[in-house]
């Protein structure tokens, strides 16, 4: 999967400095600026604005940059804040670093423009169409919002608890039984023997990693 690129625009670079502690850099690249009008001038396809509200609020430059980029626009706000009605999505900017990587993560699969990949793998999270080794499948609305967080993810342990959240956006760890029943319909739907996964994979007291299959192709070469 190409790199997500996220496009930071703050007075600052400590902002930046958080975000690759918490994302890494394999997936990600991170590009600062410190104005709005600099962000303007710029020749990229951000996947994600990350927005470090002024006092005055922002509105306009919201505005503008949403006109420029083609991508979702996370805010950051002041303690009662309230961010501008065209943003897609919020936090306060004192929240804790793997909070806004959560966030960040989500947004980018709630928001992507492409197919997700991994692999062999290919899925069209609007129509929920995932595609194997040429072989089609279609995916349960939850079901295709939880395969699109692992396969985002292909090969990393996901936790339970995280993956909860970025499907269902609560924090109710009682209800994450639900997940459960999801990853089961997932099995079932798509694993040769849905009692011995090889495709989601359960890391016991951790949560769930997917490893996608070989293909066909490779399978027939093995020796």
């Amino acid at each position: 999967m190409e790199p997500y690129i996220l496009l930071v625009i703050s007075r600052t670079q400590s902002l930046t400095g958080r975000l690759r502690d918490a994302l890494g850099n394999e997936r990600f690249i991170i590009r600062w600026v410190s104005s709005t009008a600099q962000a303007l001038r710029l020749e990229i396809s951000p996947s994600l604005l990350i927005f470090d509200l002024p006092p005055s609020g922002g509105k306009r430059n919201v505005v503008r940059l949403k006109g420029r980029f083609a991508c979702p626009l996370l805010a950051l706000t002041r303690p009662g804040q309230k961010p501008p009605a065209a943003v897609d999505a919020f936090l306060e900017r004192s929240c804790p670093a793997s909070t806004l990587a959560e966030r960040v993560e989500t947004i980018l699969v709630d928001h992507a423009p492409r197919r997700i990949r991994a692999g062999n793998m290919t899925l069209d999270v609007d129509a929920r169409r995932l595609q194997i080794n040429g072989q089609v499948y279609r995916l349960r609305p939850i079901g295709s919002r939880v395969l699109a967080q692992l396969m985002a993810r292909a090969g990393e342990v996901v936790p339970r608890e995280e993956l909860f959240h970025r499907v269902w956006h609560t924090d109710d760890g009682d209800s994450t039984r639900a997940l459960d029943v999801h990853i089961a319909y997932l099995r079932r739907t798509l694993e040769a023997d849905p009692h011995h996964p090889k495709l989601i994979r359960t890391e016991r007291g951790v949560g769930y990693r997917l490893v996608p299959p070989p293909s066909r192709q490779s399978e027939g070469n093995a020796v």
